[in-house]
């Protein structure tokens, strides 16, 4: 099963899909590269609006998007990518935030350098019984802190996810196959915003690392998908 577990296809919610026809273009391109589930993921920023808002308005641009929808397209999960906000530890309704039918939470750290205090917040919420954590490419963050300081958030009880592009971009893909190496990297997302985005489908990432570490790969990332829809613990992943 192939699962993208970060994307910004729901239309004019945030900065993803302009409009029903961009989102079905985007789902089209998906279903071409044999995307099985979408994971809907728009941006939750808690210093703008509630938590039941942004539901409210997620949920209505799902419902715009579904009479558009068609066979072949993946299965749409609703989700969020929260943004961290030390507001957000101690919130009772932050469980609405997670996946459709799951605990697992796309949780995204600010763009600065991941201090003491948001690993403690971040150890905290995992430590949750209702709450599983998912890093939002974690691998975009080492623009702003050092490798230390990520490897101290993603030792913690969490599963790390990167984007596509990253794996095909000369730049950054040394710093994903390292990410990997260290057991830090689960799962993969497109994080697919606009059609000009210059975003990666989940088959150019998937190409370079059966290249790299064998087609088994492919097969763990799919498993641990598997795993994440049914809910189960993260001590059930396997890291990449």
């Amino acid at each position: 099963m192939k699962i993208d577990f970060h994307s910004h296809i729901l239309p004019q919610i945030d900065d993803g899909s302009r409009s029903i026809e961009e989102s079905v273009e985007l789902l089209d391109m998906m279903a071409e590269d044999g995307v099985n589930i979408v994971c809907a993921t728009p941006h939750y920023y808690s210093h703008k609006r509630s938590i039941d808002e942004f539901i409210e308005r997620r949920n209505a641009a799902y419902e715009k998007l579904k009479p558009h929808l068609k066979p072949e397209h993946p299965k749409i999960l609703l989700g969020a990518e929260v943004l961290y906000n030390h507001s957000l530890i101690h919130c009772d309704d932050i469980g609405k935030l997670c996946l459709e039918g799951t605990d697992y939470l796309l949780w995204e750290m600010p763009y600065s350098q991941i201090t003491s205090g948001i690993v403690s917040d971040t150890e905290e919420l995992a430590g949750s019984t209702n709450i599983k954590l998912m890093i939002a490419h974690i691998e975009r963050y080492l623009h702003f802190t050092s490798y230390k300081e990520l490897s101290a958030l993603m030792q913690l009880d969490v599963i790390g996810q990167i984007n596509s592009k990253s794996m095909t971009s000369f730049s950054s893909r040394r710093m994903c196959k390292k990410l990997i190496s260290d057991g830090f990297v689960y799962v993969l997302g497109t994080d697919y915003h606009r059609t000009d985005s210059g975003h990666e489908l989940l088959s150019a990432a998937e190409e370079l690392l059966s290249k790299k570490y064998g087609e088994s790969i492919i097969g763990k990332i799919a498993a641990n998908g598997e795993r994440i829809l049914a809910n189960e613990p993260i001590y059930k992943l396997d890291s990449i």
